[in-house]
Parts: structure tokens; C-alpha cells; sequence
């Protein structure tokens, strides 16, 4: 397969499942930058899309359809101009949803917020939890993992802006290391970033992202090691939950 062909798979599935494309990804640095850059936008699309029914919605779309109904003709202007008014808010309530989300930001900068903000307390844990507990988390995101890396304090299925993972913090020398694993994205190589005082590493693994973040850098050789044996020979064969 060739430059041309792949950019033309690209737009019309940005997961690439041909394994002919697959194979293209590994020697061409260029078409791998595309294809992590087409990733990244359709998952932040889809994030942007995913808005919640306001309580009492459909209701209250019911009542108005069957309104119009008992006016006979006199109500299907109204009808229709109900219908629009809805489709008209659904419109503003996404396009404020991607202004509110930044469709610009980066996995890095989407990781970070999210361990530093809403699971901020999960960098508090300690215990580590039993292994059956991770593998079950990576299987509802359809991997199975051919190994589970000990001393995982916490685990949680999480969306982080439009993307799927499984994040769990794994404590090394009494400082805590946020681990997340980026389902069904792959980022077009390893890279080191710094965002808000804080070092962190993505890495592509199999099919997904493993993204590290901690004060320091010193845990990430280590725990990259575990990680690609762990994910050896995994399987991404389901979307996964939420």
C-alpha cells in the first residue's frame, strides 16, 4: 500500500483495520503522524457529539407531536416549527460543548486535566487492588492483557475528552504514577511532555496509548517495560463501555 491509498482509507475510517495499512504505518513516519492526527480529531468529534438529552426531552417531544395531531392541519405548522426550534438548540448546545472542550487540545493536555481534576483524589490510594480486577477493566474496553502488572492502586473505565481508557494509578517510591491506557488510538511515537509542573510520556502500545504522568520521569522506564508485556499479543475485539 502506498501514501495516496492509506490517506484515502484515512477518511473513511480513521482505525485503519486493513492490515495492509497497518504494515504501511510502521515504515512511513509521515502517514503515522496523519493517521494519530485523523485519530485524534474523529475521537474529539465524537466527544463533542455525545450530548446528553436534557431531562423530560423526549416527553415533552411526544406531547407536541401529539398536540399537532389533534389539530389536524391547523397544528403541523407548529409541529414542524417545533421540530426545527429543537434541532436548531441541539445545534448550539454542540457547538458550545466543542468551544467548552477545545477541540484543539492534545491527548497530554486532556490527560492531565483529567488526573489533576476530577480524579485528583484517586492519586491518594495505596492498596493495591487484586490483578483480576485490572484485567476485568481492560477486558470492557475489549483487551485482554497476556499479563497484569503488579501494584495497581486504582483502576476506573474512564472517558478523557473523546477518547476510551482504562486509567489506573500504580505508586512507585511513595509518589503516585498515573497510568491510562488509550483504547483503539495510536499516537505516532513515544514522546516526552511537561504540562503544569508535572513530567508525563505517551507511548504507543498494540493497538492503544499508554500515557504516564508523575513529578518525575524516574518510574516511566519501568513501567513501559511492564506495560508492552503486558499488552504483547493483545486484543482490541470490542469498543468497550463508556
Amino acid at each position: 500500500m502506498d501514501c495516496l491509498e492509506l490517506r484515502r482509507q484515512l477518511g473513511t475510517d480513521p482505525r485503519l483495520a486493513d492490515p495492509a495499512a497497518r504494515a504501511h504505518l510502521e515504515t512511513c513516519a509521515g502517514c503515522r503522524d496523519a493517521h494519530a492526527r485523523a485519530q485524534a480529531f474523529d475521537a474529539r468529534i465524537a466527544h463533542a457529539l455525545a450530548i446528553g438529552v436534557p431531562e423530560g426531552f423526549a416527553d415533552r417531544v411526544l406531547l407536541a407531536q401529539l398536540t399537532a395531531e389533534r389539530q389536524g392541519p391547523r397544528g403541523r405548522g407548529f409541529r414542524y416549527g417545533w421540530i426545527a426550534l429543537a434541532a436548531a438548540a441541539a445545534l448550539v448546545v454542540a457547538i458550545g460543548l466543542v468551544r467548552r472542550e477545545g477541540v484543539g487540545k492534545s491527548l497530554p493536555d486532556l490527560v492531565v486535566a483529567h488526573v489533576t481534576g476530577e480524579e485528583r483524589q484517586a492519586l491518594d490510594l495505596r492498596t493495591p487492588l487484586p490483578s483480576a480486577d485490572v484485567a476485568r477493566a481492560f477486558a470492557d474496553r475489549g483487551v485482554t492483557l497476556a499479563s497484569v502488572p503488579p501494584d495497581v492502586s486504582y483502576v476506573q473505565k474512564c472517558p478523557v475528552g473523546g477518547f476510551k481508557t482504562v486509567h489506573m494509578v500504580m505508586p512507585r517510591d511513595n509518589e503516585p504514577v498515573s497510568v491510562l491506557y488509550v483504547t483503539r488510538y495510536r499516537a505516532a511515537g513515544v514522546t516526552n511532555f511537561e504540562r503544569d509542573g508535572l513530567h508525563g510520556r505517551e507511548v504507543p502500545i498494540a493497538d492503544g496509548t499508554l500515557v504516564m504522568v508523575a513529578a518525575n520521569t524516574a518510574p516511566f522506564d519501568g513501567l513501559e517495560h511492564a506495560w508492552r508485556d503486558a499488552l504483547q499479543g493483545s486484543a482490541q475485539t470490542a469498543a468497550g463501555s463508556p
